[in-house]
């Protein structure tokens, strides 16, 4: 079913046929009843779905710890033995709905969060969820509705091989033609193996390696940098990390990186990382007993000795509020900081930091819409911001934020939308955005979705643009 909204969308919708928009009609109605039984309407953050009793030794065992922002203990504390699942997280947020509260960063801009979300329209109503299957009901089989050739289209995925388990939190990252899926847990049990799927054959394998031993994680990062891939932090129960490893995609053997001189992040989960002008760049996360918001960055390439050196970045411009489950997007020299939790917010604020002047700058997005545990893809000069949590429940939203006028858009989508949840990961390569996995509350999953951008993909290819620049 194609999504309406609130907001005008930026491109005319196609005209359908009289028996095709009928067609439709009934399948929404359909979708409709069969959505209620997994998504109840005015779920609170307190419901049932998202309160698993589950009692397993990890960092979702608290109030901020679904985050990964605070050790078990110390959370416990914060949530008087509370919850002790991603509920929790949320739960705690939605304690602190009861009044607004004027919050202001270290450079004056207010801080946007869920505490004042009473006060505008809520996400799900000023932005539909993704669009519906359209399909026609031919009493003996199903057959998809004929699909404008420009339209954006939802598809879960066949796939062959040895296919990943279920599993949140883990990493996708794309080198050439092969998606890298590493690491991530189901909600009982971390891993550490290494799953590639050929995008071209959507064939699955699973990578033999060989090298260093790396130790099951989830809320890591993985960041791609030529033919290998940097793996740092993460955590596995009530453990931390803050070891990098390197994985050479040519040869499957992996690399516990040897570091050169004292400085080093501390052990943290939840973070960011991204790869700019030979560094890798490390923004934020949680230690297990706070949110954390420094940045520090590794140069890619090795000292003469073969150890790697990290650095602490001083910047200027007051930087974002601390926070995990957030967004860092690579966006030419700048990075786009969105949403993530510090353990008792869902925030939605934006923030830029330019890489070559070292400057955080902060911007008021109309509406502020809340997300965490989403992920956040560049396609020409929109940031598509999919699924996640919005501070009130799992979304299975595909959100399009134009970067020159740093304004919300919504997009005709077809096909069959992945069910909300947070948790996943996502990746872009040949016009298609993959994602996998990820959590909704109840269920951890293993699926595989693409969505197929057709002539969106050709969205704005401007080569140089300024963020907010038709503000």
């Amino acid at each position: 079913m194609a999504s309406s909204s609130s907001l005008p969308p930026s491109v005319p919708l196609p005209t359908l046929q009289l028996a095709e928009s009928v067609a439709m009609d009934r399948q929404q109605a359909a979708l409709t009843a069969s959505r209620m039984t997994t998504r109840a309407p005015l779920r609170s953050l307190r419901a049932a779905l998202l309160q698993d009793t589950r009692t397993d030794e990890s960092d979702d065992a608290s109030a901020a710890a679904a985050a990964g922002l605070l050790h078990p203990d110390a959370a416990h504390a914060h949530n008087d033995g509370g919850d002790t699942t991603d509920g929790g997280v949320l739960s705690a947020i939605a304690s602190n709905l009861s009044g607004p509260r004027s919050l202001t960063n270290s450079s004056g801009t207010k801080r946007t969060s869920t505490r004042d979300a009473h006060k505008r329209p809520h996400t799900n109503t000023a932005h539909p969820g993704v669009a519906a299957p359209r399909q026609v009901d031919t009493g003996l089989d199903t057959m998809e509705a004929r699909v404008p050739t420009p339209s954006m289209y939802w598809s879960q995925a066949k796939t062959w091989g040895a296919r990943p388990p279920k599993m949140r939190s883990q990493t996708v990252s794309i080198i050439g033609s092969n998606l890298y899926v590493f690491g991530g847990w189901n909600n009982t049990v971390c891993y550490s193996d290494v799953y590639v799927l050929d995008t071209e054959t959507m064939f699955w394998s699973r990578m033999q390696t060989t090298g260093d031993d790396v130790p099951p994680c989830r809320a890591h990062t993985t960041t791609a940098v030529g033919h290998r891939l940097f793996v740092f932090g993460g955590g596995d129960g009530t453990q931390y990390f803050n070891e990098l490893f390197v994985l050479d995609t040519r040869s499957y053997a992996w690399t516990r990186v040897r570091i050169a001189g004292p400085a080093v992040p501390s052990p943290r989960r939840t973070h960011t990382c991204f790869h700019y002008n030979g560094f890798v760049y490390l923004f934020g996360g949680g230690d297990g007993h706070r949110a954390l918001n420094d940045l520090w960055r590794v140069r890619a390439e090795p000292l003469a000795g073969g150890a790697y050196e990290w650095e602490e970045v001083e910047t200027t411009g007051g930087r974002p509020f601390p926070r995990g489950y957030h967004t860092s997007t690579l966006v030419g020299h700048q990075v786009v900081v969105f949403g993530g939790s510090d353990g008792q917010e869902c925030f939605g604020d934006t923030s830029l930091l330019n890489l070559d002047t070292l400057e955080w700058s902060h911007v008021a997005i109309d509406p502020p819409l809340t997300r965490l545990a989403h992920s956040a893809t560049l396609v020409g000069m929109y940031l598509f911001v999919i699924c996640g949590h919005d501070g009130s429940d799992y979304s299975s939203q595909v959100l399009m934020l134009k970067l020159d006028t740093l304004r919300w858009e919504t997009r005709m989508i077809y096909g069959s939308a992945p069910i909300p949840r947070g948790y996943h990961a996502c990746a872009l390569h040949d016009g298609r955005l993959f994602l996998h996995g990820g959590y909704n509350g109840q269920e951890v999953f293993d699926d595989l979705y693409t969505l197929e951008l057709s002539s969106y993909s050709y969205l704005p290819q401007v080569p140089e643009f300024v963020i907010g620049c038709h503000r």
